[in-house]
């Protein structure tokens, strides 16, 4: 019974005991067993509940990952319907600036046209008036100097004496012709 403490003095070490001794190795292995089967099993499910909490985890957030992946390439088709929106309402936008632009260059134009058409028709007329002034200055003084040259003396008196009868028949009884020929004497 004391074999083994017996053989534990001889050998040295720890492994002297169990060289040749069957029942050492057995309660060796027994001791091992129960403690992996008492102590080991809670370590074990802890690992497992801990790792199965990490999987949950992750594949949480993989479904997290996967639902914000949806919603991104939602968001960006949006984005690039909303962006195709905004070119066409642009381009639409300045198709009808420009045509806008057109139409009231084309109004200006025809503004500046009847404008100018009036200051022509303005100005002609003031040519036009401005040539008839002229013309009757001329006239004017050409019958005057023609007047002037042809007229004699006896002619100025008999136009004078003309003169006087039509203003008599106006004004009977005013002037006399006896007084208007000591006048023109």
């Amino acid at each position: 019974m004391f074999y083994f403490a017996t053989e534990v003095a001889e050998t040295s070490g720890i492994m002297g005991m169990f060289e040749n001794n069957l029942i050492n190795w057995l309660l060796l292995v027994a001791f091992l067993w129960w403690v992996m089967s008492t102590k080991l099993p809670p370590v074990f499910k802890g690992r497992e509940e801990s790792i199965s909490a990490t999987l949950n985890q992750a594949q949480k957030a993989r479904e997290e990952a996967q639902a914000l992946l949806e919603k991104q390439k939602t968001a960006v088709a949006n984005a690039e319907a909303e962006a195709e929106n905004i070119i066409k309402e642009a381009k639409e936008a300045a198709t009808e600036m420009k045509l806008a632009i057109e139409k009231q260059t084309k109004r200006e134009i025809e503004d500046m046209l009847h404008k100018f058409e009036g200051a022509l028709a303005g100005e002609r007329q003031v040519l036009i008036t401005q040539m008839r002034q002229a013309a009757v200055h001329a006239a004017v003084e050409l019958t005057r100097a023609e007047l002037a040259a042809r007229v004699t003396p006896e002619v100025r008196a008999n136009l004078l004496n003309q003169f006087m009868d039509q203003l008599e028949t106006m004004n009977p009884g005013r002037h006399t012709a006896s007084s208007l020929e000591s006048v023109s004497k």
